[in-house]
């Protein structure tokens, strides 16, 4: 599991430039960015530790984008305060929880004094009040849709600009659990033993969800007795509200996501009924041992030939490119030579096949005939036959004309 913790202020890369002169950083989309770059390859969960108290607007929503874009599972943790900007980005996350003693804060948002130095018109001071309400607009929406309160109470909680405790930030959804002090000793009214047993109870649940969860009926039913004996010892539960939503299979059936309604399934997220579930979009979602483990994405089917209007035509052409390269073939095998061609050409001009024909059938051998040597010597030169001396007589023509 990946750990990004969110302790400094949410800046912009040009904000950050502006305190090099002192020790605060801030963390910005960038870091983010370089963050999930860097989470080893099969690491499909991001644990994401809060103690911040807000930043800009427009780095904030990045954040929040490029962190829900990964499709892991985000488990957020408030460990001291969270506040402004830091609560939005607390709600990338699907299972959210907190130490007794953190604090949340939710508010409209505004400019800084310090941004505001400049002379501005009316129309300009409008415009920076639209801005404004947009803003708020979207914050507003984003609450509700990941913790499911009233937009009314919301909003007029984001109007009072004031710190919460955990408990209030469950009731409206913030988070689902708030952690129990591990190592602290039993005060007050409860017994040892009853302390105990609340803190097995809570480590037992705690690690059930860390690990893997069983099918949803057999979840309910434990929810149910666990809520029961702790109601018996005078405990108050420690079981988080179960928060799911359900999706449809192209078969019809329907398998759970234990996560809020809206967000995407994830490897790592828990599910249920087990198998391999093939979903309408052509993704197939695998669970095993109530966990999300793979999620595959559609197959593309390979094209029918048949179905191909241009296949006749492709064949076609094949065909005859086919019996093109075979006549190439041909062609170039009982192609003629220069000479043959030179020789077939004098053989024209003499008169053709009837000429050679006579010139072949009178045929008579030469008398035999000497001539010297350079040395002196004489030896006998060949006799030439008619059709030979009639192709040079026509060569000696074509030199001379």
């Amino acid at each position: 599991m990946a750990t990004l913790k969110l302790y400094n202020p949410i800046l912009s890369e040009a904000t950050k430039e502006c305190y090099w002169f002192c020790d605060e950083a801030g963390t910005s989309f960038k870091d983010v960015d370089a963050f999930i770059n860097s989470i080893p390859t099969g690491d499909q969960q991001i644990e994401l530790l809060l103690h911040c108290d807000g930043g800009e607007v427009r780095e904030g929503w990045a954040i929040v984008d490029k962190l829900r874009s990964t499709g892991k599972k985000i488990t957020a943790t408030i460990e001291g305060s969270c506040a402004s900007m830091a609560s939005v980005v607390l709600l990338a996350a699907s299972e959210r929880r907190a130490y007794p003693h953190a604090t949340l804060l939710v508010h409209k948002p505004y400019y800084p004094e310090y941004t505001l130095s400049d002379a501005y018109r009316a129309e300009e001071l409008e415009t920076l009040a639209a801005s404004l309400r947009e803003d708020e607009r979207r914050m507003l929406d984003f609450y509700v849709e990941r913790t499911g309160a009233d937009r009314a109470e919301l909003e007029a909680l984001m109007g009072e600009d004031r710190f919460i405790d955990m408990e209030l930030a469950k009731e409206l959804g913030f988070i689902q659990t708030i952690i129990p002090a591990a190592s602290a000793s039993a005060v007050g009214s409860k017994s040892a033993k009853a302390a105990a047993w609340q803190r097995k109870t809570t480590t037992t649940n705690h690690n059930s969800m860390a690990t893997k969860t069983t099918k949803g009926e057999d979840k309910s039913v434990l929810r149910k007795a666990i809520a029961a004996l702790a109601a018996a010892v005078g405990l108050e539960s420690v079981v988080p509200t179960a928060v799911s939503y359900e999706l449809n299979t192209e078969s019809g059936d329907t398998i759970t996501i234990d996560k809020p309604d809206g967000e995407d399934p994830a490897v790592g997220d828990s599910a249920s009924p087990d198998g391999e579930h093939k979903m309408p979009d052509g993704k197939t979602i695998v669970i095993e041992d109530g966990v999300i483990t793979e999620i595959r994405d559609a197959e593309e089917e390979p094209e029918d030939p048949e179905d191909d209007p241009d296949s006749d035509a492709l064949a076609e052409a094949n065909t005859r490119v086919a019996q093109l390269e075979a006549e190439l073939a041909d062609a170039r095998k009982n192609a003629k030579t220069t000479d043959e061609k030179r020789i077939l050409n004098l053989v024209a001009i003499a008169g053709g096949e009837q000429w050679l024909v006579r010139a072949k059938s009178d045929y008579k051998p030469a008398a035999r005939q000497t001539t010297t040597a350079s040395g002196g010597k004489k030896t006998p030169a060949q006799p030439l036959s008619r059709v030979q001396q009639r192709i040079a007589q026509l060569e000696a023509a074509q030199k001379t004309e």
